[in-house]
């Protein structure tokens, strides 16, 4: 699968906050998408997803261009894709268990028992089979991102992941969880886009860095471009890391 996002614009009210970006990437590249808060990382995402349209330009994927397509036509297309937000984007009236499930009962004509097996197959794979019949309220912030994970995978086989600041506000112990599970799902027909300000996740989980500032991608490049960057944006958003770069 290719992705292109071809001269893209996008606004928010009087604020521009995508300007004339342009990329290629394709679903096996693992990418780290970083900058500060406010500039555009989540919206790449979200139009890549088209839950939001651009105002100007193209998103192509697999030379099909998503930005004139309707809901209908949008539904294979987003098939190709699973993302998780940061804030889990969990039902809160529904269990663990039903959470999980609701996609499948949805979307599939699986009986009760096949549901319940593949639910419970999926909460063991992100290790919180356990919280089965909790509900969300009742959850850790890492427990609610892996049961989002899980609810993520039950349906489709995705070509590719999308996270959103995934160990964001989470301890390190349960950051470390999630990067992990972030990498088991990968493989080389199958990486990931992961969004994030955290610059340990991005290096210890991305083989491509993009940085975005003021509406721009200033940089896009491999780990050691990345960390060796001369640009004087990135040297500051990198912050103490430069002197963790230089021993």
């Amino acid at each position: 699968m290719n992705i292109v996002f071809d001269k893209i614009c996008f606004s928010r009210g009087n604020r521009l906050i995508l300007n004339n970006i342009s990329f290629h990437i394709n679903n096996s590249e693992t990418i780290a998408i970083l900058g500060g808060s406010g500039e555009g990382k989540t919206t790449i995402l979200r139009l890549l997803m088209r839950l939001l349209k651009p105002d100007s330009g193209k998103i192509l994927i697999d030379d099909e261009d998503i930005t004139t397509k309707t809901e209908e036509q949008l539904r294979p297309i987003r098939r190709k894709f699973t993302i998780v937000f940061q804030d889990g984007a969990l039902f809160d009236s529904l269990t663990v268990k039903e959470n999980v499930a609701f996609y499948m009962r949805e979307y599939t004509h699986m009986s009760e028992e096949e549901i319940d097996n593949n639910v419970r197959k999926l909460l063991g794979f992100v290790g919180v089979e356990h919280a089965i019949n909790l509900m969300p309220e009742e959850l850790s912030g890492g427990m609610q991102r892996r049961v989002a994970i899980a609810r993520a995978l039950a349906v489709q086989k995705p070509l590719m992941f999308l996270y959103d600041e995934p160990t964001s506000d989470l301890d390190p112990f349960n950051a470390a969880r999630i990067r992990e599970l972030i990498l088991n799902l990968s493989n080389s027909k199958r990486g990931f886009i992961v969004v994030t300000h955290e610059i340990l996740d991005a290096l210890k989980l991305a083989r491509r860095f993009m940085f975005l500032k003021g509406g721009s991608i200033l940089f896009d490049g491999n780990k050691q471009q990345f960390l060796h960057s001369d640009l004087k944006e990135l040297r500051t958003f990198l912050g103490d890391w430069n002197e963790e770069i230089k021993k």
